[in-house]
């Protein structure tokens, strides 16, 4: 049984990547700053920024999820911001080099794209310029980077996601997404691309069981965006600058996912209407849902 260290596990993401890993049959080693929910215990609760507490964790296992940075820092001082993603990130490339592990991915974010109504171009692909617009999206390129030298000096071959924006699998993801869909204006800044946690999930998964070598970066989606209305329509809508016309299905996502698929055979499975109607099924038949707890 290969045994699998995944930071984060407290997250809205990191538990359906607990779930879906022990399901797959992997040894889940969670990891969160925060105490875990039931579902995903038993867990270590360490701090990332330790260093030695995130070397001893690694040691022994065979590959490496690393989703434990925050997803927002605007509530951060600009020090600390950096210690949690860029200092946070590095132990855990450190940590991967000195116990030998030499299959890592990681959580990258859509944001290293910058200002996306600003784009020259669409679709958004994994060679679009980058302009990181806070010290957030700069960690995530610092590591992206160093991502690529410790391939070259350690031979860690390495994905990050850079990630849209990721609908839980829970009650609350699911109202989220309904919220998205309720408006036209909600969720233009992602281009009104999501992706269910499960899919992130199975791409992780996908990585780590292929034998691709180096240090890549994939965009990671749902190939339709979360509206009725055409991507055109979205588009022509809003303040978005660049053109579109889409290769096929009128409703595809301008955050391009073709690298992926093409590279790992990743399909996402889960898609927005899907994802309502399961969360309506349950209260039509008078039933509580059975989805997962709470993630942050």
């Amino acid at each position: 049984m290969a045994r699998v260290v995944i930071t984060g596990a407290a997250g809205g993401t990191g538990q359906s990547l607990v779930a879906h890993f022990r399901a797959a049959g992997y040894e889940v080693v969670a990891v969160d700053v925060r105490p875990v929910p039931q579902a995903v215990a038993p867990a270590v609760q360490l701090d990332l920024c330790q260093a030695a507490g995130v070397n001893d964790v690694v040691a022994g296992a065979d590959a490496v999820v690393h989703f434990g940075s925050p997803p927002a820092i605007s509530h951060l001082a600009a020090t600390e911001a950096f210690h949690q993603v860029g200092v946070a990130g590095f132990n855990v490339f450190q940590a991967a080099r000195n116990a030998g592990v030499r299959r890592l991915v990681w959580a990258s974010s859509i944001e290293v794209y910058g200002d996306l109504t600003a784009h020259p171009s669409l679709p958004v692909t994994e060679s679009s310029p980058l302009a990181p617009p806070s010290l957030y999206g700069a960690c995530k390129v610092m590591l992206e980077n160093l991502a690529v030298d410790y391939y070259r000096w350690y031979g860690i071959c390495s994905a990050g996601f850079r990630l849209t924006r990721i609908i839980y699998d829970n009650p609350q993801g699911r109202a989220k997404l309904r919220g998205l869909v309720a408006q036209t204006g909600a969720g233009a800044d992602c281009l009104w691309s999501y992706v269910d946690a499960r899919d992130v999930a199975s791409a992780c998964q996908a990585w780590l069981e292929s034998e691709h070598p180096g240090a890549e970066v994939f965009n990671v989606a749902a190939p339709d965006v979360h509206h009725p209305v055409s991507t055109a329509q979205l588009l022509a809508g809003s303040a978005y600058r660049a053109a579109w016309v889409a290769a096929g299905d009128a409703h595809e996502t301008p955050f391009c996912t073709h690298r992926i698929r093409a590279r790992l055979g990743w399909r996402p499975r889960y898609h927005w209407r899907q994802l309502l109607a399961e969360e309506e099924a349950p209260s039509l038949s008078g039933h509580s849902s059975t989805s997962g707890p709470t993630g942050a």
